[in-house]
């Protein structure tokens, strides 16, 4: 399997345009004198990079003439941020991300479905790069119910969950349905298969076994936000629904990514991340990733909010926080929300700190923000913040992770994630000669969040230019008007 995969991936690079740069060249953008660090190859100098189009055409210490030159001395020029879990896909979301240095995203753990009208929706609007894998739950109402999603929330601020759907069990038939809906979409483009077991209690364990077999025979990957944990007094509850999906990418093949795996373990996340680096060792394609909050966020009517919701996550009704209030809840606010607003957001602080600590210093362990959409006058901060939050306030303050490793958790590792399954990540999470120019270029010592959980709409500071393709969309800290280069990012098993 990762033979096929590293020959996909030769074949992308191959096919990409020779690089431009020669003497006495004139490039379209010069980014001149910055601090250039490419994790992938350990670069780390001060260089000049060229610009031709929408590639990285030169990067060299020898002056460069460009029709436009960027001024980044005293600044780090990095491979733009790359988030695999961001569910807040649309004008408002996509603007706080490209001011955090994110220059893809791609809603890989709830996905989309269609796809179709979902890359339709954005073509020509996207101030950055996008896309989705195939959404379970979707599906499962395709199959269960007859009725279908609207694509993405990020069209029309709802994909129009049909909830009785993800409580029913399946039969056999219906679970091969599930599955070739699953896989019609990743041929329509979709990414992977994206799979909220949590939220789809009905579930089998044999239906989400079928999903990770078809995921093996495409080489495609399968994102996942385990199973809830049950009332259990064993202890290590998380530790057992992590297991499940384990181990059916060690009997399959598949490639796993376990979502945000502290807010999953909480106090077992050491087990968790022991379990995946002990898996990779034995050559599983296995990998996760995590957001630098004590907080999660999910929607107030969910499954995870069931009877017994206390009791599971150790945790009351004062550990849930109201976005566009800001206020605390109590039983009798609680009840209400849920009644009357289930689709919306609540922030549940439940992550031990030094939990968060562990995942976003471990090396191992990418950045990715879980951002949700912006539906209220407020969600969680870490859709604006969580890339300026792992360089400003562990990076720079608390000297861990360093720059290089935190920079590589950002830009290379998710783009290896993908590479197999979307050629187009090839060439990105990358500052090298011939990849794209995703770029973002940032002052190390003022990069900070600004998004708190009682004011979550502030951008981060710092960013100084983010380039997509080639154009800027950022520039002196400041949205570019009128500038919208970001592309879908598509399978490649996509009709092209």
């Amino acid at each position: 399997m990762r033979r096929r995969a590293f020959l996909w991936v030769a074949a992308a690079l191959a096919s990409a345009p020779p690089v431009l740069g020669q003497p006495g060249q004139t490039y379209d953008i010069v980014i001149l004198g910055g601090r250039v660090i490419d994790p992938e190859t350990k670069r780390d100098e001060i260089a000049n990079v060229g610009i031709i189009g929408r590639r990285i055409a030169r990067i060299s210490r020898e002056p460069l003439k460009g029709r436009r030159t960027l001024n980044a001395r005293g600044l780090v020029v990095s491979p733009g941020f790359v988030d695999l879990h961001a569910h807040g896909q649309h004008d408002v979301g996509q603007r706080f991300q490209v001011l955090d240095g994110v220059t893809t995203a791609i809603d890989a753990e709830s996905g989309a479905m269609p796809v179709a009208p979902y890359f339709a929706a954005f073509s020509g609007k996207a101030l950055i790069n996008f896309g989705a894998t195939a959404s379970h739950r979707c599906a499962r109402m395709k199959v269960l119910t007859g009725n279908l999603c609207r694509g993405h929330p990020a069209i029309n601020g709802d994909s129009g969950i049909d909830y009785k759907a993800l409580n029913m069990p399946t039969t056999p038939d219906q679970e091969r349905r599930i599955v070739e809906s699953l896989n019609e979409e990743i041929r329509a483009g979709a990414l992977g298969y994206g799979l909220g077991i949590e939220y789809t209690p009905g579930a089998g364990r044999r239906e989400i076994f079928e999903i990770f077999k078809s995921a093996a025979s495409l080489a495609a990957p399968v994102f996942v936000h385990v199973r809830s944990r049950p009332l259990d007094p064993a202890p290590g509850v998380p530790i057992a629904v992590v297991q499940e999906v384990i181990a059916n990418a060690a009997v399959t093949g598949a490639p796993l990514q376990i979502a945000h795996i502290h807010s999953t373990g909480l106090r077992d996340t050491p087990v968790l991340v022991e379990m995946v680096k002990r898996a990779r060792a034995k050559g599983l394609d296995i990998t996760t990733e995590a957001y630098p909050y004590t907080a999660g966020s999910t929607m107030i009517g969910s499954e995870f909010f069931r009877n017994g919701w206390q009791e599971r996550s150790n945790i009351s009704y004062a550990d849930l926080q109201w976005p566009a209030t800001g206020e605390r809840l109590t039983k009798e606010t609680f009840d209400r929300y849920r009644a009357q607003q289930p689709t919306s957001n609540v922030i549940v602080h439940m992550i031990p700190p030094e939990i968060v600590d562990q995942v976003v210093m471990d090396p191992e362990i990418s950045v990715a923000s879980d951002g949700m959409a912006w539906k209220t006058s407020g969600e969680h901060p870490r859709g604006a913040g969580t890339f300026s939050r792992v360089l400003g306030r562990y990076v720079r303050e608390r000297k861990a992770p360093e720059l290089m490793s935190a920079l590589a958790k950002m830009t290379i590792m998710p783009a290896k994630r993908m590479e197999a399954i979307s050629p187009q990540l090839a060439r990105q999470g990358r500052l090298q000669e011939g990849a794209d120019a995703d770029i973002t270029v940032f002052d190390p010592k003022r990069i900070i969040d600004r998004a708190s959980f009682e004011k979550p709409m502030q951008a981060s500071v710092g960013i100084q230019y983010v380039l997509v393709n080639g154009q800027a969309v950022v520039a002196d800290g400041k949205l570019v008007k009128d500038v919208f280069p970001g592309e879908a990012i598509k399978s490649r098993h996509a009709a092209q």
